[in-house]
């Protein structure tokens, strides 16, 4: 009975001794982060054994919640991300150097001075510095989209060498607790060390969890599946250059001589919201502007060309002209000896999208418009020979010829041509983007103020004996190309329309070739056309083809007449700069003017960025919750372990008594045998 004392005093002694020591563990680390308390679990010994014994040393917490934690912080790491990118690119759009609206205004500002007085060489050279300026603006405005854009991906290139060091660390976690638990040893300290290293990678991508020995190892893997550590061993992510676009670059997994893209497959998290914000936000902006760009140096070249300037020559181009967009091909295509270009049909209907184009067959292709997924079918498309008007669903045709093949289409206002000296491969990929370059490529094309065509190049004379009341509304040029009838800086055929005698309510005319004045001659089917007012009358050049026309408003008499002519002094005409003024309000970016379509895009991204910031704090708040449910079950409590700790004292002074109750027992024992 004594030896069995004995026995039950020293293993009370030492079951309390541990359970002191692990309280104090508790209370020292109480502001220890991510620190799970310990609680020692008492076991009465197998009989017929007396005493006690230590169950196991367990760590309280609640799994349920870590990884509640973990998800909530991917979520929360996303959207912050996302609303510390966007809340620059805001400021960049209302930022005084870079804001687009207010350098359209002084650049108008300055064409109506012009309009004003456009033989003041003052004007002039006020509307070239605002034209100069708001090419910078567009300039600025892509070079720090574009420095976002390389600040991204080294932001990217950190967080992944973070990824792999925190992987790398669970790995060798996952070994060293194999190894404590296979010899019986404590090891909830790595459990914890563990688990805060996982909630720092939760930080960066979205991940689960798996483990089939039950939380001994513990494998992590991304959101779909794709494992970044498998028990002892840790996958490494990369960074690589984009495909198509080496801009865009990717993140890949990396497992041996293997990689797999896995930048779709990030889910949320730090990474994932950078990634989110580039494809959803950042490039759309870029494309956007880009496209107004395009729209606006295209619209302005366009009036431009139709005016003359002071040496009484038709206009240039205003600004320099972006001929192309970009086209990039994918690395593994296989189709040899490719060509390709992209140029503009209509840049009114361009959309601010890129594209993708996938070779289907031997004669058959299909393109997707990335901003809103919808595909455009090759055998849904118009014969681009014998269209005069690309539809919705575009146009195309394909040439072969000795050496090469051709194929080509128009859509959403753009041409693509793809030529090859072989047969497109199915499953050839090509990534299109008609706008995204355009606002770093508009440049100004005059610097002589001369040079700047704000007059038109045509005038109409009315005859001083004209009794009725019709009068000229508008002259607008036709065809301003390099070959216009008008570029040598004349009208070949001067004209003079002549009203005829006949119904007061319904009158006729006839249009005269004026070349020689003292011997007018009837142009051949301009006789007896009848007259509508406010309807345009067209006028063409020698070869038959629109050159310009004229329109008249109210009702002329038989006999008036309205002389049409090559403006050759007309340097004080301002018709052409008004013309070029009025661009400002017309609807010329689909739908919308200049300035408002610079303005949807303003809304665009104010809203983007306020619902994203709503988001946020909506996901610290769930954050915040799930951090406070789980440190209420781990979380060390002092009032409780100080009552602990007075509990466990007195077992181990009681325990201590048994020891000298036994002692005492033995003492009389040999006394009594003395």
């Amino acid at each position: 009975m004594s030896s069995g004392l004995l026995s039950i005093g020293t293993q009370a002694l030492n079951a309390n001794q541990s359970a002191l020591a692990y309280t104090g563990q508790n209370i020292s680390n109480v502001n220890t982060e991510g620190y799970s308390r310990q609680r020692v679990n008492f076991a009465t010994q197998d009989p017929p054994i007396l005493g006690v014994a230590i169950q196991d040393i367990q760590r309280i917490t609640d799994q349920f919640l870590v990884e509640q934690v973990w998800r909530d912080q991917s979520a929360y790491s996303s959207s912050e991300q996302q609303a510390n990118k966007i809340e620059l690119l805001d400021k960049l759009l209302l930022s005084e150097s870079t804001n687009l609206s207010a350098s359209m205004d002084t650049y108008f500002a300055a064409m109506q001075k012009a309009v004003d007085d456009p033989l003041f060489i003052a004007n002039r050279q006020l509307l070239l510095a605002e034209a100069s300026a708001l090419v910078s603006t567009f300039q600025d405005f892509d070079s720090r989209l574009e420095q976002q854009l390389t600040a991204l991906t080294t932001e990217s290139r950190s967080m992944v060498s973070g990824i792999n060091s925190i992987t790398a660390n669970i790995a060798a976690l996952n070994v060293k607790i194999s190894g404590l638990a296979a010899s019986n040893q404590n090891y909830n300290s790595l459990l914890d060390e563990r688990d805060k290293l996982t909630k720092e990678l939760s930080r960066y991508v979205s991940i689960d969890i798996l483990s089939s020995d039950g939380g001994i190892t513990n494998n992590v893997v991304l959101a779909n599946g794709e494992p970044l550590v498998v028990s002892g061993q840790s996958a490494t992510l990369g960074v690589t250059d984009g495909d198509t676009d080496p801009s865009q670059i990717k993140i890949v997994l990396e497992r041996g001589n293997t990689r797999s893209d896995v930048t779709g497959l990030l889910g949320e998290g730090a990474l994932g919201g950078i990634f989110s914000y580039r494809d959803e936000i950042l490039q759309p902006a870029r494309s956007e502007v880009g496209r107004l760009a395009l729209v606006f140096s295209e619209t302005m070249n366009q009036q431009h060309r139709k005016g003359i300037d002071l040496d009484g020559l038709m206009g240039q181009d205003l600004f320099r002209s972006i001929e192309q967009g970009q086209v990039f091909a994918k690395a593994s295509n296989k189709t040899s000896g490719v060509s390709t270009s992209l140029t503009y049909s209509d840049v009114s209907q361009l959309t601010a999208s890129d594209y993708q184009l996938e070779i289907t067959g031997l004669n058959s292709f299909r393109v997707k418009r990335l901003s809103d997924g919808v595909f455009f079918e090759s055998k849904s498309m118009s014969d681009l020979a014998s269209v005069d008007e690309v539809g919705p669903n575009g146009a195309f045709q394909i040439e072969r010829g000795a050496t090469k093949r051709t194929l080509t289409f128009s859509l959403d206002g753009f041409n693509f041509s793809l030529s090859s000296t072989a047969t497109p491969n199915q499953g050839d990929l090509f990534l299109l983007q008609p706008t995204k370059s355009a606002s770093r490529n508009i440049g100004l094309a005059i610097t002589n103020p001369s040079s700047l065509a704000l007059a038109s190049p045509l005038r109409v004379t009315p005859a001083d004996s004209n009794d009725g009341n019709a009068e000229v509304e508008l002259i607008e040029i036709l065809d301003a190309r390099d070959t216009s009838a008008l570029r040598p800086g004349q009208l070949d055929q001067p004209v003079e329309i002549v009203f005829n005698a006949g119904s007061p309510t319904n009158p006729t005319f006839n249009v005269y070739d004026m070349t020689d004045p003292d011997n007018p001659s009837l142009i051949d089917g301009l006789e007896n056309l009848e007259y509508i007012s406010g309807q345009p009358i067209v006028l063409k050049n020698s070869a038959g083809n629109d050159l310009y026309q004229i329109t008249l408003r109210n009702l002329p008499k038989a006999g008036d007449r309205f002389l049409i002519e090559y403006n050759t002094d007309g340097v004080s005409d301002n018709s052409n700069a008004l013309a070029m003024a009025n661009l400002q309000t017309a609807e010329t970016v689909s739908g919308y003017s200049y300035q408002n379509a610079y303005g949807q895009l303003l809304a665009k991204v104010g809203t983007q960025a306020n619902v994203v910031k709503v988001s946020m704090l909506a996901n610290q708040s769930v954050l915040s919750a799930s951090e406070n449910a789980l440190e209420s079950v781990r979380g060390v409590n002092l009032d409780e372990e100080a009552a602990k700790l007075i509990q466990y004292q007195q077992a181990y002074t009681a325990s201590t008594r048994l020891i000298t109750a036994y002692q005492d027992i033995f003492d009389s024992l040999i006394s009594a045998v003395r």
